[in-house]
């Protein structure tokens, strides 16, 4: 079914930002939620939106946030498009001599924590009349089978914590005999800012832009079904292992 009602957190980011233009683009009658630090940075949509300032690493400000979505507009669909990998202080680790417990902590706190505390309080706000999707962006470098190349040990480490955390929620869902769907989704490497520093030595064709991730995204998650719940897909709608 199509949503009436989307969520995306992370509005104002590369993907988040592409992910309401193409809601908005495929399903012109529904109402967007956007969640996003600063309202100030979003652009108008052609279609109805609430827009609400929130911070995810802060589970008070998380549940405000939440709490302000009119009980009238149940959710059907969730894109969590939040993420942390460097910042002006720091980046990726290519060691661990090179570990730190505030950087551990900072990037355990953005990719997994405020995501899974997230999740916690928008289940209860979900459309109970419909097989609801919840696509929570992972990573693939967060894939522990994956791992040949080690380093960037807080990002990896973080976004494998997420993973599980998925999986978690998709078993404690189904033990309720919830019909709802929850995925790790692989957006590939975009063009925003979190790939930045790092698309130089790209081979040709591997970036891509917001657009096109946004709209094989949207793919997707209108192709998920129960039975795919807690696992991890790519932008083109392929499994990958944990």
């Amino acid at each position: 079914m199509n949503p009436d009602c989307a969520l995306v957190a992370g509005a104002s980011g590369g993907i988040g930002r592409a992910l309401c233009e193409q809601l908005s683009r495929c399903f012109p009658s529904a109402r967007i939620v956007r969640l996003v630090r600063d309202p100030s940075r979003l652009s108008p949509l052609p279609v109805d939106t609430i827009d609400v300032s929130f911070d995810i690493g802060e589970e008070d400000s998380i549940r405000d946030a939440v709490a302000l979505i009119p009980k009238t507009m149940p959710v059907d669909w969730v894109f969590v498009a939040t993420g942390w990998l460097h910042d002006g202080d720091r980046g990726p680790e290519k060691t661990y001599k090179s570990l730190d417990a505030d950087h551990l902590m900072h990037a355990y706190l953005i990719n997994a924590i405020g995501p899974a505390l997230l999740v916690k309080h928008l289940i209860p706000r979900l459309n109970p009349a419909n097989v609801c999707k919840l696509g929570v962006l992972s990573a693939r470098v967060g894939s522990i089978s994956d791992n040949k190349l080690g380093g960037w040990h807080s990002y990896r480490a973080s976004k494998a914590a997420l993973n599980m955390l998925i999986r978690n929620f998709a078993i404690e869902l189904a033990r309720k005999k919830s019909r709802h769907v929850i995925v790790g989704l692989q957006p590939g490497t975009t063009d925003t800012a979190l790939s930045a520093p790092y698309q130089r030595n790209l081979p040709a064709g591997q970036l891509q832009s917001r657009e096109y991730t946004a709209k094989h995204l949207l793919e997707v998650m209108q192709q998920l079904r129960t039975e795919d719940s807690g696992r991890l897909f790519d932008f083109k709608g392929l499994p990958f292992a944990p």
